[in-house]
């Protein structure tokens, strides 16, 4: 299965890797989208805080998912080495290593839900902000570009990422390819 860029644009986050199980609808890669009159390679001048916050939380979600698989697949992995060092089928070591995973996974999933809350607490404080006054009145600037997110259409396991940060994509260029069904 492939991940297509959604957009032409430059490649801002890639959000998952390469091993890496996810979800359907989790973001893959975060890529910036210049808006229609707007100055190629120019910044945006001032992107709307709430849109802001809603792609941050988008983004720790697909976090939060990804890292939850991996805690899933390491406490397997543990499990199944326990039973093997126990008949002598693996050796110690080996089991240490796995529950060394499992813990990195573990503290990677509570990151991942701590940036979800402060993810949630940005955009309360973004709506209890007044949006600030344009630069010139006469004619308020608008964004030059927009954050779109490749998505997965289905669950699977990231087989291969074709994307890197500040690499320019068109609309359709695959991204990144998943094998199916291995959740």
């Amino acid at each position: 299965m492939i991940v297509n860029a959604p957009a032409t644009g430059e490649i801002r986050r890639v959000l998952v890797r390469e091993g890496m199980s996810v979800g359907e609808g989790t973001p893959v890669v975060e890529i910036a989208v210049p808006v229609e009159g707007s100055p190629p390679g120019t910044p945006a001048a001032q992107e709307d805080p709430q849109a802001r916050a809603r792609v941050r939380i988008q983004a720790a979600q697909g976090e939060i998912e990804a890292a939850r698989a991996e805690v899933v697949r390491t406490e397997v992995e543990v499990q199944r080495l326990t039973a093997l060092v126990s008949t002598g089928g693996a050796t110690q070591a080996q089991l240490d290593g796995a529950r060394a995973e499992y813990e990195r996974a573990q503290q990677r999933f509570q990151r991942a839900q701590g940036a979800s809350q402060n993810a949630q607490s940005g955009l309360v404080a973004a709506r209890q902000q007044p949006p600030p006054p344009p630069a010139n009145p006469a004619r308020a600037a608008a964004p030059s570009e927009q954050l779109v997110m490749a998505l997965t259409t289905s669950a699977g396991t990231v087989s291969a990422i074709n994307a890197r940060v500040g690499q320019r994509v068109t609309a359709g260029q695959p991204l990144a390819t998943l094998r199916a069904g291995e959740r």
